[in-house]
Parts: structure tokens; sequence; C-alpha cells
């Protein structure tokens, strides 16, 4: 299947399918010996259900990863103000999630490992790595400093793409509210001394 915007320069045994994950799955018992979820917090209605397909689509001995972060920003040593715009953001997504029915709770509880042993995988094949990844060059150890860098820049450049969507679909905000929203958040990301991270 040929997907518009998909690279033609692909290995013979790779194609590129459109399809909704949320949707009941129809690819055969026993497909896949890895599958790979990213970045889907807010677009799930129900993430007992995908991990069941994952599990029932996995090969014996196959692999699921699951990569997604927390939208709730946070500090550990009380260097943010209790009034800080981080509050109204983690408010925003949760919010958000409350009225569609797909929450941007993935990461918290270690709701990843309940629902992979709810599905059926192994509890003691269950791993949960989680990071804390830092706005900023707050940080003392120079890798995550750089880490910091690119997660804040990459976080600022996309706060659009985030929220506009969340905001005025959703939430019913308008758009100049929702620019002043976001000025605010950028200018928080960019003060050193809020020492800010969002779990992973």
């Amino acid at each position: 299947m040929c997907v518009i915007g998909q690279p033609d320069w692909t290995p013979p045994n790779c194609k590129f399918e459109l399809d909704d994950a949320s949707l009941d799955w129809t690819f055969a018992d026993n497909s896949f010996d890895f599958i790979h979820i990213r970045y889907l917090l807010g677009s799930i209605d129900d993430w007992s259900k995908l991990y069941r397909q994952a599990f029932r689509c996995l090969k014996p001995g196959g692999w699921i990863e699951h990569t997604d972060c927390s939208v709730q920003i946070q500090a550990d040593d009380g260097s943010l103000p209790k009034d800080n715009i981080y509050n109204q953001w983690n408010s925003f997504f949760m919010e958000a999630g409350t009225i569609t029915g797909r929450t941007f709770n993935v990461v918290e509880n270690d709701q990843q490992g309940a629902w992979a042993r709810e599905a059926g995988f192994e509890p003691s094949t269950v791993n949960i790595h989680k990071f804390k990844m830092p706005f900023g060059t707050w940080p003392a150890e120079k890798k995550w400093k750089e880490v910091g860098i690119y997660n804040r820049t990459a976080s600022i450049e996309g706060l659009e793409g985030y929220g506009l969507y969340v905001g005025t679909q959703i939430l019913g905000w308008q758009v100049p509210e929702l620019q002043v929203f976001f000025a605010k958040v950028r200018a928080a990301m960019l003060n050193p001394n809020y020492h800010a991270y969002n779990p992973w």
C-alpha cells in the first residue's frame, strides 16, 4: 500500500499502512516480532484493548515497546512557585482527556505495566524504564543538560501542535487566549530558575 508522504526507498519487506490502532486489529494472531507504540497520549480510548490486541498479534517471544510521556510538568526541588503556569498546562490536558475519554495519563502509576500484565504478558517480562526529561540546562550532568536543551526546544516549537486543536476544538478556547497561554508556557520553559521536567 502506498501512502502519500512515505519514502519510496524502503526495503522490499517493508510497507506502510494507514490504519487506526484504537479499532479492532485485522492482523492475524502471531503476526509480528515487534510492536512499537509511541507518543499516543490523548489518542486512545481503551488502552487495555490496545495492549490485548498487541499481545494477540505478537509471535511467541515477540516484543512490545511503548514509549510515552506525561503532560504533568513538575519539579522535585520546590523551584516551581505554587501558582506556576505548568499547573494550568497540566489541567488543560487532564480536562481534555476527561471530555474526550482519551486520557493523557498514560505513564502515571505504572499503568503501562498493568495493561501489559492484564493483556497476558508474563509479569517477569514487563519492564518499565522511567526518565525525567528536563526543560533546559539546569541538570548538573552534561548528558542531561543536552537532553534538556533538545526537550525544551522541541516543546517550545511544538506548543501550538500540542495545544491548538485541544484548546479550540475540545475546550472551546479562542486562538488569541491560547496564544497568550502558550507564551506563558514558553516563558516558564525558558526560566533557568525552574528545574522542571516531564516524566517519560
